[in-house]
């Protein structure tokens, strides 16, 4: 009987040790790992061309591409494509940010972008069209009135009389002179004028922005001056003098406003004219 368990133990612990042996072998065991071959980093240009002038605004772009998988460009104006070279029509002049990225099957990418203007050819920066307080007509009204009143000798309307021997003057000026042109049919205005005044040169407009508004309500920012375009003298060329400004804009807005932010220092604020206009003739 001792025997016979004897013989059971020395079996249970020779399987024992067969299978601490054969589990410590599955653990040194190392698996063979074979490395994944690099692809070749994407390589990316490209160059664009405009094939017709008179369709300045059709731009045909031409991609030079290597190792690459998937592609996008981006325009600038929330429009893309995945074409290699394609042609793409922006609706309106302006600058805008062009990228083109790519990308291999590993992920790598590779990214070109340019800021692309689109010009109109034909724009004449000393020119302008029609002024639409004249050709359209409509209403003029200021927040803050020279003292005898809009009809005076130096009231506001004088502001809109197309004569820039004349002018408004308002006494009191604290930073918030607002000038509203309300037309009677919505125009796209793409420039505008101004005038000096006769005299003292410390009444000019320093700082202003030229707003639009299809509501008269809530009014968007066009185009801003921060420093006054006339020289600081008191006679001489620069008094009467006009000015001409183009912006780019392509809503038509019914409400047209001056907002006069500072003058050159002076606690009374003149203008001689202001026309609002179309950009070209």
């Amino acid at each position: 009987m001792k025997s016979n368990m004897k013989r059971l133990l020395s079996i249970c612990s020779l399987l024992l040790l067969i299978v601490v042996l054969t589990v410590k072998c599955k653990k040194d065991k190392t698996e063979e790992v074979i490395p994944e071959v690099e692809e070749p980093k994407p390589l990316v240009a490209f160059d664009y061309a405009i094939p017709n002038p008179v369709k300045y605004q059709e731009v045909q772009f031409t991609a030079s591409l290597q190792n690459y998988k998937s592609l996008l460009w981006q325009f600038g104006d929330d429009s893309t494509s995945v074409e290699v070279s394609p042609k793409h029509v922006y609706r309106f002049p302006g600058t805008y940010r062009v990228v083109l990225t790519i990308r291999n099957g590993q992920g790598y990418s590779a990214t070109k972008e340019i800021n692309l203007k689109v010009v109109d050819p034909n724009f004449d920066p000393t020119k302008y069209g029609e002024n639409y307080m004249v050709t359209v007509g409509g209403t003029f009204s200021v927040n803050l009135e020279a003292g005898p009143g809009p009809d005076s000798d130096e009231g506001s309307k004088k502001l809109v009389d197309q004569n820039v021997n004349t002018k408004f003057l308002q006494a009191g000026f604290d930073g918030t002179q607002k000038c509203t042109f309300e037309l009677k049919t919505p125009q796209v205005v793409g420039a505008y004028t101004l005038t000096s005044g006769n005299d003292a040169a410390d009444r000019d407009p320093r700082y202003w922005i030229l707003q639009g508004s299809i509501d008269g309500i809530q009014y968007t920012d066009l185009h801003t001056v921060t420093s006054c375009p006339w020289e600081n003298t008191n006679e001489g060329p620069s008094r009467k003098q006009t000015k001409l400004f183009h912006f780019d804009n392509y809503i038509a807005y019914k409400f047209y406003r001056l907002y006069i932010k500072s003058n050159r220092g002076s606690r009374v604020f003149q203008l001689a004219e202001w026309t609002i206009n179309k950009k070209q003739p």
